[in-house]
């Protein structure tokens, strides 16, 4: 029987390092952005990954960003204050993932941010939780 836990255990990932640490969807700024999201802590960092059902509408310049500021405070003239980039956005559907490295921590900020920095319009943001 305990052959069989051990089994279990490690065939579902229960001994993994990775876990979700923050979900969720994107709330409406400029533009819809949807799909959702999740943030999993791995064992260098941190990994951003967007699901199958994420889309957003295309721009020159689309990245993402942690924000220290809240998601209800934030708006497109002060979406980079004290923000961090996380990655360029190349696509705009499907599933997505992103590497966050250690250094940065996450845990110091509480918006998770798609913004258009040439043209300074916040497409949406997303809370962490």
């Amino acid at each position: 029987m305990k052959k069989l836990l051990v089994l279990f255990l490690l065939i579902s990932g229960f001994g993994a390092m990775a876990q979700t640490t923050w979900s969720g969807s994107w709330i409406k700024k400029s533009y819809t952005v949807n799909g959702r999201w999740e943030i999993i802590k791995k064992e260098s960092g941190h990994l951003l990954r967007l699901d199958e059902d994420f889309s957003a509408k295309k721009a020159p310049d689309l990245k993402i960003f942690l924000s220290p500021l809240s998601a209800d405070e934030i708006n497109s003239k002060n979406a980079l204050k004290g923000s961090v980039p996380v990655s360029e956005l190349k696509e705009y559907k499907g599933k997505l993932e992103f590497d966050i490295p250690n250094s940065i921590s996450i845990g110091t900020f509480k918006t998770l941010l798609i913004h258009c920095e040439e043209y300074g319009v916040l497409w949406s943001a997303a809370r962490l939780k």
